[in-house]
This record gives structure tokens, sequence and C-alpha cells, in this order.
């Protein structure tokens, strides 16, 4: 008699039927069928960046808190001399958002306050380009006058003994000598 070997078969998240094994399963650690797999939007991949970007998830999220998310790498298909992309199961990265976030408002506040940080960085770059460039406008439309002045001393006054000044016509500066 030959032995009769058990498999333990897993149960697909969606349908419920029994299978042995599955991409989601080997890669991700997602119990669904193959038949039920659905690439284009429930089971979407998407990649590191839109998982910090659109989740507000850190890399120690990512990488760190457990249970680690798994994730396969493709090579990127905007250049091949970049980095490999790693791509994440969307679903498993909403869960873990959401353990973060605690909530899916509270994510969303952070959404917006983050937004609204930004436009205002955004607005006050633009206020100090402004600013730079209506300087750089004065400072090429005002001329400094090159020349010195000459100062044009009227009448000389006598202050004392051997003490006298001048003052210029022009500027007013007062000139004050002794004569010997």
């Amino acid at each position: 008699m030959s032995p009769v070997l058990e498999f333990d078969y897993l149960i697909c998240g969606d349908c419920g039927k029994e299978f042995m094994d599955s991409y989601l399963m080997q890669h991700f650690d997602w119990a669904t069928c193959d038949n039920c797999r659905d690439a284009e939007e429930k089971h979407k991949l998407i990649t590191r960046t839109e998982a910090k970007e659109e989740y507000l998830l850190k890399d120690c999220d990512l990488d760190k808190r457990e249970p680690v998310l798994r994730f396969i790498v493709k090579k990127n298909p905007h250049n091949s001399r970049w980095g490999d992309m790693k791509l994440y199961l969307k679903l498993q990265v909403i869960k873990r958002s959401l353990e973060v976030w605690g909530s899916e408002e509270a994510l969303q506040e952070a959404r917006e306050l983050r937004r609204d940080n930004r436009e205002k960085m955004k607005q006050k770059k633009f206020n100090k380009k402004v600013k730079e460039l209506r300087h750089a406008v004065r400072s090429s439309l005002w001329k400094r006058e090159t020349r010195i002045h000459e100062h044009e001393y009227g009448p000389e006054e006598n202050i004392d003994e051997d003490t006298y000044k001048k003052t210029c016509t022009v500027c007013g500066h007062e000139l004050t000598y002794e004569k010997m």
C-alpha cells in the first residue's frame, strides 16, 4: 500500500475554494487563487515611491515594522539604467497605512496638512523670487552718480582768534581750520 499524502490546501479569500499555490501567495503571502487574481484593480501592484507618497508611509513602515511587507523587484521600464523598482501589493500597503495612521480620516487630514504646507512653501518661494526680481530690476534702473562731489565753499567766517570755518554752498559741509 502506498502512503497517502495529505496536502495543506489554502483557501482563497475571494472565492472560498481550496488551492495549492498561487502567484500572490508565493510573492506576497496573500491567500488568493490565480483564478480570482485581478492585477488591474483589486490586486494591483504599486511602487515604493507611490506607497510613500499616496499613503504617507516611511521607509521604516515598509521595511522594519512587523510583519515586513513583501515585494517583488522588476527592472525600471522608464530607464534601464535607473535602479530596480520594488513593487508592493496595494491591499497590503493600504492595510499598513491604516495601522500607521489609525483611520482613513487621520490619513486624509495628514495628506491635506502636507498639501497645505507644500502650497505655503511654493508661495513663499514664489514671493522670494518676485522680491529678488524686483530688487534686480530696481538696482538696474538706479544709477549711482560716479563723479566725485567737489565742495564749493562760501566766504570764510572767523570763529575765534585763530579758528575759521567755511561752509559748502552745495552740500552744507563745514570745514573748520586754524590760520597760523
